[in-house]
Order: structure tokens, then C-alpha cells, then sequence
């Protein structure tokens, strides 16, 4: 791993509405007032902003400006294709119009990408997918989604497609609900289509994230991350490593003995904490796993899983503490 460093998506530094508090549990603050809190957090270098807000075609030059000033990159530019009610049965798999601005929102929000130095736009597709058995044409749907998909690929190569899955929410069935259908939809598509690995999904959809890990960088298909923790039933975003500490650690190994190469992100909710306390506990625990995942005998690890004794193996690792 080469990482770029760590990165904050804008939104942990909002107001955190949720279904029952919509206006959110803290005061809404400028962009330019969340950038001085962002730059603030020892070890915050990059950020993740959504198109079209708050970061479009029309702003992109003044926020360049205002990140320059904070000494701040961008990370990678994510487009909402989920908040809008006109998305609401669906983005890239519904017809005519909306399924046209949606696919034009992507392709802008890659552009806009490039404008800005980051080499990702992430795309999670929320408001793709279904409620109920019988509800949609699932051969129309997965034609109408790799066409898209396809499109705004190839509309700049030189930017990275990086497909968000997720199991579910705010549809019941996310259609792109696991890295095995990431993966898949990305070795079709083109070789800048590739995969976000979101802590929080994989540990929904029951995954293993370091075997994710493992599967993704087998295929080079390893192109963003956000970082978070939940109790798997639920996408809570949590700080990260507070919940589950050796899932989260074996991630990190193998993440660390990747090939992969962009941003650490942050993707949490600190509803009632302070941002800028999570974003440093989330960083102290990603560092500090990194520190004992250096100490370890990567050979002797691995003389003994093959022998598949699990507790040897987190026996070693404790004693690395």
C-alpha cells in the first residue's frame, strides 16, 4: 500500500440530520467554515465532496482555490445520484429523462474530478434497486444499468469509475448489493471501472473486508475506501475500529500488503460527537493498527494458517500488542 493519506468526506463536518432529526443534531456551517475545521484535524490532507453540491462546474475553480489555501486535495468527487426525489425509482436503471441526467451528472462530476486533481469519482447508485418481489424487470434493469455505466465510462478514461456497493437503503434490495457484483459489473465494463470498498457495507452484507481486500487487488479493481464501523445491521458510520477491532485490524493487513494507492477515507456520522474527535480517533486507530500490523512476520503468519489454526494465529498477532 502507498497510500495518499487520510481524507474526510465534507458531509462528517455537517449537520448529521437523520429520519427523525431531518434538520440535523448540529448547526449547518459554510463550506469555508467546514474547510477551517477539516484542515484543523492533525493528519486530515484530503476530502470527499459530492456533485452537485456542494461542489459543481460553476464553483469548481473557487473550492480548487479554497482547498490550496487550507493546504487540503481533493480525494475523490462522489455524485448524488440518491437525495433528489426525481431519483426516487432510480437513477441509472429507470427511463428516459432522469436516467439521462443522471448519466450526465456522472460524467460532470468526473470532469469536475479532473478539474480538481483527484483521480476517482465515486458513484453509489442508492436509489437503484427494489422494494418488493415482482416490482421491476431485473433483465431490462441490469441492461439499463451497464449501458450507463458503460456511457459514463467512457466518457473520460482518465478518470476512475468507482462503484459504491451496498446491501441496502434506502431501497430495501440495493442492486449493487456486494463486491462480488461490484467486481463483476467492473471486469465488464472497462479498466477504469473498479470498485470502493465502505467498511461499514461490507460488514452489512456479512463480508469479510479483508478478503475483499484480497479478491479486489487480485484484479487491480481496489479504487477507494471509506472507512467506518457498525454493528452489521445497520450502516451506523462509526468511528472507525470502535466496534469491530480484529475484523477491522485483518483489514488493515491486508491493505497494507496491497497494491493500492489512493486515500483513506473517512465516511462517518458523528451525529452527537464531535467531528473533528472522530475523524482523530478514527485516524489513531487506523494508525495504530498499521504499527502492529508492521510488527508482524508476514512468513510466520503464514506458516501457520497453513495449518488453519485460528487461535495460533490470533495468539501471534496479540502478543505483536
Amino acid at each position: 500500500m502507498k497510500s495518499k493519506g487520510f481524507a474526510t468526506g465534507v458531509w462528517v463536518f455537517g449537520s448529521c440530520p437523520d429520519r427523525f432529526c431531518t434538520k440535523g443534531y448540529k448547526k449547518e456551517v459554510s463550506l469555508e467554515e467546514s474547510l477551517d475545521k477539516i484542515a484543523s484535524v492533525e493528519g486530515l490532507q484530503g476530502l470527499m465532496m459530492h456533485y452537485p453540491a456542494p461542489l459543481n462546474e460553476n464553483n469548481a475553480s473557487y473550492v480548487k482555490k479554497e482547498l490550496e489555501k487550507r493546504d487540503l486535495k481533493l480525494a475523490s468527487c462522489d455524485v448524488d445520484l440518491f437525495s433528489s426525489p426525481e431519483f426516487s425509482w432510480g437513477a441509472l436503471m429507470c427511463e428516459k429523462e432522469v436516467r439521462k441526467k443522471a448519466i450526465e451528472m456522472s460524467k460532470k462530476a468526473m470532469d469536475v474530478a479532473e478539474h480538481l486533481g483527484a483521480d476517482v469519482m465515486n458513484l453509489w447508485p442508492g436509489q437503484d434497486g427494489f422494494d418488493y418481489p415482482f416490482q421491476i424487470n431485473y433483465q431490462a434493469q441490469w441492461d439499463l444499468l451497464v449501458d450507463a455505466l458503460s456511457e459514463i465510462a467512457s466518457h473520460n478514461p482518465r478518470v476512475k469509475l468507482s462503484l459504491e456497493y451496498k446491501l441496502r437503503e434506502p431501497r430495501t434490495h440495493s442492486t449493487i448489493a456486494n463486491a462480488g457484483i461490484a467486481l463483476f459489473l467492473a471486469q465488464e465494463i472497462a479498466p477504469n471501472v473498479g470498485v470502493t470498498i465502505d467498511l461499514g457495507h461490507s460488514f452489512n452484507v456479512k463480508e469479510s473486508p479483508a478478503n475483499v481486500v484480497a479478491l479486489l487487488d487480485k484484479y487491480g479493481k481496489l479504487f477507494a475506501l471509506h472507512l467506518n464501523d457498525n454493528f452489521r445491521d445497520w450502516d451506523d458510520d462509526m468511528a472507525v475500529g470502535s466496534v469491530h477491532f480484529w475484523e477491522t485490524l485483518e483489514f488493515i493487513y491486508y491493505l497494507y500488503f496491497s497494491s493500492y494507492e489512493g486515500w483513506l477515507g473517512l465516511d462517518i456520522f458523528p451525529y452527537r460527537e464531535d467531528p473533528a474527535a472522530a475523524c482523530q480517533f478514527s485516524i489513531e486507530m487506523i494508525n495504530y493498527f498499521l504499527e502492529i500490523v508492521q510488527k508482524i512476520d508476514k512468513q510466520k503468519l503464514e506458516e501457520i494458517q497453513k495449518e488453519a489454526d485460528a487461535l495460533s494465529a490470533l495468539r501471534y498477532i496479540k502478543s505483536l500488542f
